[in-house]
């Protein structure tokens, strides 16, 4: 029913069924920076979402509850890194038929009612990527595109007769200032 990508590898989906609503999977990691993302294979029943759990192997189990999946968000990336240093347990004692933090890292799913996953708080240093880093991410890449453009800019007594068209910089720089604002309004308005 569900898969995960490591970043730089291959996508997998070796979950094993560890009670009729738990799935958990042992995670190799190759790096540092971890980054997850987690994905629906097969529609959940009606009503029903998957609450995504992380676990580093520490002497004690430290099940962090990281974000969901369900039938309207069939995937989530999260940065799991963080969850590593200090992790402390966070009350979820044994989960998933694991009462150790064992030897690798571990990704759980748990099965539940979309109302029971909506009272869940994620682990404050899991970065689930979520519309504010969206948002950051457009930002950044519209400075970087301004920036570049406005290095070209030339004055119209620079401007050579040839084939090139142009278009003046203050064009540019009513769309990007446009952009901006619509983002910060709604950072879903590029959907539409």
């Amino acid at each position: 029913m569900f898969g995960y990508i490591i970043a730089g590898q291959l996508p997998n989906t070796n979950f094993e069924r560890v009670s009729e609503t738990e799935f958990l999977s042992n995670l190799t990691v190759t790096s540092n920076a971890l980054h997850v993302v987690v994905f629906v294979t097969e529609p959940f029943p009606e009503g029903y979402g998957g609450a995504i759990y992380f676990n580093w192997p520490n002497p004690d189990p430290t099940w962090q509850y990281l974000g969901f999946i369900s039938n309207n968000k069939p995937s989530a990336i999260f940065k799991a890194s963080q969850l590593k240093t200090g992790a402390s347990g966070s009350g979820l004692g044994s989960m998933f038929g694991v009462s150790a933090g064992g030897s690798q890292p571990q990704l759980g799913i748990s099965a539940l009612k979309l109302d029971e996953i909506e009272q869940l708080t994620a682990a404050n240093d899991s970065s689930a990527l979520t519309i504010s880093s969206n948002v950051q991410f457009v930002q950044t890449m519209l400075d970087n595109l301004y920036n570049y453009l406005s290095s070209f800019a030339v004055t119209q007594q620079q401007m050579s007769a040839s084939s090139e068209h142009w278009v003046k910089l203050s064009t540019v720089n009513q769309w990007y200032e446009r952009f901006k604002t619509r983002m910060t309004n709604n950072p879903n308005f590029w959907k539409k």
